[in-house]
């Protein structure tokens, strides 16, 4: 892998809200073992008030970051899954070349991470297109044919094994997967429409990878 020696510079938001924003979106950041990420209390500090730095972790044969356990007071993004390089912010806004993302979903603090050629922001469309799976975090939650909640419901008997088509407002429309091996899925999911969120919180659930 290419060694890419660069850091990222990220500037502390003063809102904090009690649970993590949706956004617009979600930032990928592209990072190997001598990636270097900077968090500022301000756009006009010099000095960095908090230093993630990566290294190649030989223990566990994957990148890792230093001090990993002490970042993980105040750090909880969308993805941290470093052993297939899913480093993942959700998104509040793009301003002046700077991303604001949310740095922990829990409390919902916020940082704003400088935009890059390292910096990958797809909308929650593209994102949700690109997994694996996704799935309802409420099996009861009806399958429509039509992205509307007085639309008509499908009869669908089968898990939860979907991928994304397209997204209108809070419905996204899904179809089974071929490669999920489900007998009860008979027969398999072609179109259906589902609501991926409830307001401002996901209504889905969704997997990267098998």
């Amino acid at each position: 892998m290419k060694l890419l020696f660069t850091t990222f510079c990220f500037l502390l938001a003063l809102t904090v809200t009690a649970q993590a924003d949706l956004g617009t979106g979600l930032i990928s950041i592209h990072f190997d073992n001598k990636t270097i990420v900077c968090f500022y209390n301000s756009p006009a500090d010099t000095q960095p008030a908090q230093t993630i730095e990566f290294f190649d972790d030989l223990r566990i044969n994957s990148w890792n970051i230093k001090q990993l356990e002490e970042h993980k007071k105040w750090l909880n993004p969308e993805v941290l899954w470093l052993d297939y390089d899913h480093f993942i912010f959700r998104c509040l806004k793009e301003e002046k070349g700077f991303f604001q993302v949310i740095v922990n979903n829990e409390t919902g603090k916020s940082y704003w991470i400088k935009k890059s050629t390292l910096t990958k922001f797809s909308t929650w469309e593209q994102f949700l297109k690109e997994m694996f799976s996704i799935e309802r975090l409420d099996k009861a939650t009806p399958i429509k044919n039509q992205p509307a909640a007085n639309a008509k419901t499908i009869d669908y008997k089968g898990n939860d094994c979907f991928q994304a088509k397209q997204m209108r407002g809070d419905w996204i429309e899904i179809f089974s997967t071929d490669y999920c091996d489900d007998e009860a899925a008979t027969p398999k999911l072609r179109s259906g429409w589902i609501q991926w969120k409830r307001g401002n919180k996901l209504s889905i659930d969704y997997h990267l990878t098998s």
